[in-house]
């Protein structure tokens, strides 16, 4: 074979192969083509819209996508209705055209597509735009006039209609604040009984002021639920009148600081409450926003920073513990966890017996606050350590019958508690460390006996 007809067969294999490359394989696959096939808008990607611009019988509406989340710019600033945007793209992106008219077939003005009532354009990140105007209801049917950019005329799912006839509160986000209680690194809380504040570490919650302790943590995460959890009820645009609100100044102040740099406070202001058809309502001003939302967040709010403590002697989790310190008089043990086996040394010991012992320390209950600190030597100590766990109480005899008292570094005064239980968690320190005991062998059953000859 000649050299020139190899050279002309390796150009064209040459070009065969980048046509794979750079055609085929972007190609969309018989499925996706199959799935596209009478779409509106086959090119359109609902990942891939920026803008999106409604007009309707209540206006005109503009939402601008921010990084991750979709804002209302039109008629004002606001956060948008994530669900309500993502339902309108996910329409038009399904959107088929269940008959389409050839041009001249029809008069737009017979469809009401002269001056069509709904509209919607959305522009894409690499400036494709995308527009559907809606005429009227087909007499028969779920169908309704359409009419694209391109001036196609055609007939589409009328339902489509519902996702863009919002008025400014359906386009608006009705969360109070969307918060999970992982990301909170601090709470603080303004009643009229008092100021307190918050911090948070891993699973723990501790009072900062008015005075250091353990806060209860479903007392903390409860009032993080219930913000997140609130709906707005009613915007108030117009220059509320604070004060007749309860605003200025404010009944409770709420001010969440959440992990991260980028992550500005949440600053809540609460006052006066309303009844209303679906319960109470309380008027709520965050940043320059005012509006109306559920009573339940301050639901939790109203008492003494006492009720912010928490009720359980040393709040902790089980699993998270891998030390063990416990001793009362002159017995004492210290045990770790390694690889989820309970040791003393290089000594498996019987872990349930272990997680009983912690479980007694957890169920410990503070029956009453502020008890003087004892004097003289204690009943005993237990110190944990762990992922998220640092915790140490001493146990003393108490002044009332049935009551010891501890203390517990970071926790303010003596705290009365259950002497029986205090007992429990003390009783025997060095039984923790014997030998986890080897299971009996199963003796093997007795050989049977020989047939008779």
């Amino acid at each position: 074979m000649r050299i020139g007809r190899l050279v002309m067969l390796a150009m064209v294999v040459l070009a065969l192969g980048a046509y794979i490359v750079l055609v085929e394989r972007h190609a969309p696959t018989t499925d996706e083509r199959r799935e596209r096939e009478g779409k509106l808008f086959a090119g359109f990607d609902q990942a891939k819209a920026r803008r999106v611009v409604i007009t309707n019988s209540h206006g005109r509406f503009e939402l601008v996508k921010e990084k991750d989340a979709w804002a209302l710019k039109a008629p004002l600033a606001d956060q948008a209705n994530q669900g309500a945007v993502s339902s309108l793209l996910y329409s038009l992106s399904a959107l088929k055209a269940e008959r389409t008219f050839k041009e001249g077939e029809v008069k737009l003005a017979e469809y009401g597509l002269d001056k069509p009532s709904l509209a919607v354009t959305v522009k894409d990140e690499g400036g494709t735009t995308y527009t559907l105007k809606l005429g009227t209801e087909m007499p028969l049917g779920n169908s309704r006039a359409a009419l694209t950019a391109s001036g196609t005329v055609c007939l589409v799912s009328k339902f489509v209609a519902s996702d863009l006839d919002k008025d400014l509160a359906g386009w608006r986000s009705d969360e109070l604040a969307q918060i999970y209680s992982t990301d909170v690194a601090s709470l603080a809380v303004t009643a009229p009984s008092g100021q307190v504040a918050l911090a948070h570490t891993g699973s723990v919650w501790t009072i900062t002021a008015p005075e250091p302790d353990f806060a209860d943590r479903d007392h903390a995460e409860g009032v993080i639920s219930d913000i997140s959890g609130a709906r707005i009820k009613e915007f108030l645009d117009t220059a509320p009148d604070l004060k007749a609100l309860g605003l200025e100044p404010r009944r409770f102040g709420v001010t969440v600081v959440r992990r991260g740099a980028n992550a500005a406070p949440i600053t809540l202001d609460f006052g006066a409450e309303r009844d209303a058809k679906d319960g109470k309502q309380v008027a709520c001003k965050r940043g320059e926003r005012v509006f109306w939302v559920d009573a339940k967040p301050v639901s939790r709010l109203a008492g003494a920073w006492h009720d912010w403590r928490s009720k359980k002697l040393v709040e902790f989790d089980s699993w998270a513990v891998d030390r063990l310190e416990l001793e009362a008089g002159a017995s004492k043990v210290a045990l770790e966890r390694k690889d989820g086996i309970w040791k003393t040394g290089t000594s498996e010991v019987d872990g349930d017996a272990v997680s009983l012992r912690l479980e007694t320390l957890a169920d410990l209950v503070v029956k009453a606050f502020d008890r003087p600190k004892p004097a003289g030597a204690p009943l005993g100590r237990v110190k944990l350590s762990g992922e998220g766990v640092s915790a140490e109480a001493a146990f003393y005899p108490g002044g009332s019958p049935g009551e010891d008292v501890a203390t517990v570094a970071g926790r303010t005064g003596g705290l009365a508690v259950d002497a029986a239980k205090v007992r429990d968690v003390l009783a025997d320190p060095a039984s923790l460390a014997r030998p986890k005991p080897t299971p009996a062998a199963t003796p093997k059953p007795a050989a049977t006996a020989t047939a008779k000859k």
